[in-house]
């Protein structure tokens, strides 16, 4: 049927959702890029997360149902070297959270965010994981996860630099 209708119509039906993390270190209070990690990571398909509280938006008005509002407040960095599951409901071991400091509508398809880890609030450690929270507080764990990435190689936070995180979820 799918085939017949994008025959008849011109019809496309490929929408999908992905993202992309950068993960940027600078020297503390400048603007002095030292690193760069990028990689992608997985938008959740589960219950109350990810993909489903768009899909519990769309349909408020009929069901009488919009517990969440659908916006990413917060975000979190991790130690846990485990690969991340469509169901994931948490980090594996989230280490230092904060709240959205950029957000951007680019190209009507992207969203851009920013988040950002003075060199006073993240430890000098290394970290391997990701992700953004939709209704978080500064409470580790709290809200509803709506991506998580395993970093590629993992990053390894040292002392005197800050650490910017951008996250670009694309719709196509």
């Amino acid at each position: 049927m799918k085939e017949l209708i994008k025959k008849l119509f011109g019809i496309k039906d490929g929408a999908s959702m992905q993202g992309i993390i950068k993960i940027r270190a600078y020297k503390a209070g400048t603007k002095e890029l030292v690193q760069e990690i990028v990689c992608k990571n997985i938008i959740m398909q589960a219950a109350n997360v990810g993909k489903d509280l768009i899909v519990q938006k769309l349909i408020a008005a009929a069901t009488g149902i919009d517990p969440y509002t659908l916006h990413i407040t917060y975000a979190a960095i991790g130690t846990s070297q485990t690969a991340p599951t469509a169901a994931d409901i948490k980090l594996g071991a989230e280490s230092a959270r904060v709240p959205i400091t950029f957000g951007q509508d680019s190209g009507y398809n992207v969203a851009v965010m920013q988040f950002f880890f003075p060199d006073s609030s993240l430890t000098n450690q290394t970290y391997y994981e990701f992700g953004t929270f939709v209704d978080g507080t500064s409470s580790a764990n709290s809200g509803q996860i709506f991506n998580h990435a395993l970093f590629g190689v993992p990053y390894s936070k040292s002392a005197g630099i800050d650490t910017t995180i951008e996250v670009d979820i694309t719709l196509t």
